[in-house]
């Protein structure tokens, strides 16, 4: 209040008669741009009084570490790959192998499978779930997936990618990382909890689709259909899914990056069709050339980065410049406080290590077209894939990628259809331009102090991260939330929970490969993700928010 008296007596002294009203332009300070509600640190969570053996006795010796290699083996042993040109689950034969991952867990997990529900979804998605004791609490969700990319080229993988090698610290093979590690990991820690005749109060579930690596068309959104039916739109607790940038040192600080965000995602197909001919008589660009300009016209002009509040990196940033300051640009701080968007800026000093966190990505993944050196080519197709930055949206990225594509076929006598244009074929060739499995950007996570769910999540997190020996000379781990700029099987099942958490418990580096040659995942590491399970399903025990209200039904 004095500062705005103060304002209007200092104006009032430069104002002269005549000069009319005084308008003062008063700028918003937005929410967050205040440095002392940055990066608030949840608390440690108090440990259960349940009678269960803490996590770090249990899974930090090499009793665990011989299980877990046994178990981890004998499923990345297994092919369970998605392809593309999958059909469906009873009548494609490649679908099989996933009979025999089934078969391995039931004789892995014997406790998990006498005591959980077993629902097979669609033939190959599992859905398990224990009740809880108390019906008015809202169940949590873990997810993982089963399958696995193909292995691209066996012979330059350094051991056989299907016949799961330990070296002693790595385990070798496909699916080690991405993601049977996690699946194997979640699965642990219920069977130790179980073997300790754990009884919940909380009702826990598990959804491991089959087909994440095509979009989990078949297996999630299968599953989370039947959650929807079952339980009812935003009946869960928590989700905790694959993702997130896991634990991140920076001095004697580790950061620990949930996703608590993703990206939207759109294919948008080109298919340019001209007169053929013979070759010996071409036009001045055939259809490949000018398809070659079209992309060229696209990937000349990319997305502008932005970061404003809706973008859980603002978050990220604010944490790096509380607590680690001597490896943050010196103007971040200023910055951060002003509220502006200093995307292109933070763009120009980090690169590509941010750029795709804040900034809609473009890529040109697929073309062809042309069938002989002697004849003009008819018809020449393109994908190009987007992942959709908060700030962005379908429309907006639609409408940008169309001007670019009309004025690239008006230089050429084009017609163009698609992305709101609607032009008949002229004589000269037609753009057809189609939008493909389009997906919004989800929505945020919340992260605030006011989330107890989020508190309880995090804190969780700290609590393992800051007493695991391979971190022992880091003081604090500050848990954040994050944007994945992929996608998970999550996607599917966001009407079921805002408390999603895309997280993958390992410290960067531990997993290696992942969609390349040469995929494995530390086994220490391992561990360590299999006790933030087994103490995030302790700890949401106690935890009486959450409730029903109704509309919550039993599986």
């Amino acid at each position: 209040m004095i500062v705005l008296v103060l304002t209007f007596l200092l104006l009032g002294l430069a104002w002269k008669p005549g000069q009319g009203i005084i308008r003062i332009a008063l700028q918003p300070i937005g929410p967050g741009h205040d440095h002392k509600s940055w990066c608030s640190l949840p608390p440690h969570v108090k440990i259960p009084e349940d009678g269960m053996q803490n996590s770090s006795s249990l899974f930090q010796n090499d009793e665990a570490l011989r299980l877990q290699v046994e178990r981890l083996s004998a499923l990345v042993s297994l092919p369970t790959i998605s392809y593309d040109d999958n059909g469906e689950v009873h009548e494609d034969h490649r679908w099989k192998t996933f009979d025999s991952l089934h078969n391995r867990l039931v004789k892995l997990f014997p406790l998990v499978h006498q005591h959980m529900k077993l629902e097979k979804i669609n033939k190959y998605g599992l859905l398990y779930h224990i009740q809880g004791r108390d019906q008015n609490k809202k169940p949590m969700l873990f997810m993982a997936h089963q399958d696995v990319v193909p292995p691209g080229t066996p012979s330059m993988w350094t051991h056989p990618p299907f016949q799961s090698f330990f070296d002693g610290q790595w385990l070798w093979g496909r699916g080690a990382a991405d993601c049977k590690s996690n699946l194997i990991g979640i699965l642990s820690a219920m069977e130790a909890l179980l073997a300790q005749d754990f009884k919940p109060s909380r009702t826990i579930i598990f959804s491991f689709g089959f087909d994440e690596e095509t979009g989990g068309y078949r297996g999630a959104a299968s599953i989370a259909r039947r959650l929807e039916e079952t339980l009812g739109q935003h009946s869960l607790a928590i989700i905790h899914d694959e993702g997130g940038m896991g634990i991140s040192k920076l001095g004697d600080v580790a950061y620990a990056f949930p996703a608590t965000a993703e990206k939207g995602f759109m294919d948008i197909a080109l298919s340019l069709e001209t007169p053929g001919g013979h070759s010996s008589r071409p036009p001045k660009h055939t259809a490949i050339g000018i398809m070659s300009e079209l992309i060229v016209a696209l990937e000349g002009h990319p997305f502008t980065p932005k970061l404003d509040d809706r973008n859980p990196t603002r978050g990220v940033l604010e944490c790096e410049a509380i607590y680690s300051p001597e490896f943050a640009e010196p103007w971040l701080k200023g910055e951060l406080r002003s509220g502006r968007d200093f995307g292109k800026k933070i763009v120009e000093a980090r690169g590509d290590k941010i750029r795709w966190q804040i900034q809609t990505s473009q890529a040109v993944d697929v073309i062809g077209g042309g069938d002989k050196d002697n004849q003009l080519p008819e018809r020449v197709n393109a994908i190009v894939n987007y992942r959709i930055a908060p700030h962005d949206s379908v429309d907006t990225v639609s409408k940008d990628v169309g001007k670019l594509l009309f004025e690239v076929s008006r230089r050429h006598g084009l017609a163009i259809s698609g992305l709101g244009y609607a032009e008949e074929s002229n004589g000269k060739g037609i753009l057809r331009v189609e939008t493909k499995d389009v997906l919004l950007p989800s929505p945020v996570t919340p992260t605030s102090v006011d989330s107890e769910v989020w508190q309880i999540f995090a804190g969780s997190v700290r609590n393992v991260f800051e007493t695991t020996p391979s971190l022992n000379e880091v003081k604090t781990v500050i848990p954040v939330g994050s944007i994945a700029t992929g996608n998970s099987d999550t996607a599917h099942f966001w009407n079921l929970s805002r408390n999603i958490f895309r997280f993958t418990p390992s410290r960067e580096g531990c997993r290696l490969g992942v969609h390349t040659i040469d995929e494995r995942v530390e086994m220490n590491a391992h561990l360590e993700g299999i006790r933030v399970y087994y103490d995030l399903i302790r700890n949401f025990q106690q935890y009486s928010g959450e409730i029903c209200e109704g509309i919550c039904r039993n599986l």
